[in-house]
């Protein structure tokens, strides 16, 4: 297994999952990483109580950033654009990687997400309020929780040990993770749905979560998508997905469950509701989100360049559009 820099994304998870009470061993192979690995980023870059991925991250681009060049950081018009992009809340990583795509030819221009990174966090040591743009929702250590679920049984679930291989492949296009995001005190929602190939995001609000309520907008938020990007999906075990049968069927996508209280089966959607949450932190109330709202910063989000689509956007993945330039 040949070695690689830990990603911003990477440290997400690895935070995520032993938040959720993940062994390193589970968490290595979702990863792709040696245990090692993963135990001497934890002893590197954690404090004295809890790993915290963005933490982490500063803390490794400190160390391979004290013989860097910063060349680059004096051409006011490459910076100008980072700025923009980065404004726009797209990450140091999908700046960089954006830029790449736009114009390969153009190598003077290329630069690291780390020299973008250690930019914007001098920026803000001399005062400048950039810290809205950064990726934020750190979760609070939970108490680990059982196996046993212990919220009731949904009569005729299907779990995602019967789901077809190819969509463990994340390869093709319709295989979709759902969830809901919860308002601060439970007031309102938000139901979510992401393409696991294309990072592709459905979303709308709930005033409550019925799974009357859930199940008809969800296929009304389905209605739109291409018969044939409408293969699985796959839920959490909540109430609000009781009426899996009428879903599957308004939807034409089979419906699995992931086991309960095994959130990382669902990984993207829960990473993808944790960038949904910079627009929608946990302590607001959501009774009163318009879907026009809500509209706006999910095209916000499937505008966003992405890594693992090769810096593409998930909405030019999803439709095979041609490139649209950002830079």
């Amino acid at each position: 297994m040949s070695y690689s820099h830990f990603s911003i994304n990477e440290r997400n998870t690895l935070q995520s999952m032993r938040d959720k009470g993940a062994n390193i061993a589970s968490i290595a192979e979702k990863l792709g990483k040696h245990p090692a690995s993963l135990y001497r980023e934890i002893n590197r870059n954690s404090d004295k109580t809890h790993y915290c991925c963005l933490e982490a991250e500063k803390k490794a681009v400190t160390r391979r950033l004290n013989s860097t060049s910063f060349s680059k950081r004096g051409n006011s018009e490459l910076m100008a654009i980072v700025q923009r992009l980065f404004e726009d809340d797209l990450s140091p990583e999908q700046i960089a990687g954006r830029i790449r795509l736009e114009r390969p030819k153009q190598t003077d221009w290329h630069l690291s997400h780390e020299t973008i990174y250690q930019s914007i966090y001098d920026r803000i040591r001399s005062g400048e309020n950039l810290r809205s743009h950064l990726r934020h929702g750190h979760q609070k250590r939970r108490k680990r929780l059982s196996g046993k679920d212990k919220r009731g049984l949904i009569p005729g679930r299907v779990f995602i040990d019967k789901r077809p291989d190819v969509v463990d492949l994340k390869e093709r296009r319709g295989d979709w993770e759902g969830d809901t995001v919860e308002g601060a005190q439970k007031k309102g929602y938000v139901g979510t749905f992401v393409d696991r190939s294309t990072k592709y995001l459905l979303g709308y609000p709930l005033a409550k979560k019925t799974a009357k309520d859930n199940r008809k907008k969800a296929v009304a938020a389905f209605r739109y998508i291409p018969k044939n990007a409408k293969k699985t999906i796959t839920v959490d075990n909540g109430k609000e997905f009781a009426e899996h049968l009428k879903l599957a069927k308004g939807t034409g996508a089979k419906v699995f469950f992931a086991h309960p209280y095994h959130s990382w089966e669902r990984g993207l959607n829960e990473h993808t509701n944790g960038i949904l949450r910079q627009y929608l932190p946990k302590n607001r109330s959501l009774e009163n989100l318009t879907k026009k709202e809500l509209a706006k910063i999910i095209k916000r989000i499937n505008n966003r360049p992405r890594k693992s689509l090769g810096y593409r956007t998930p909405r030019e993945a999803f439709f095979k559009l041609p490139l649209a330039l950002q830079t």
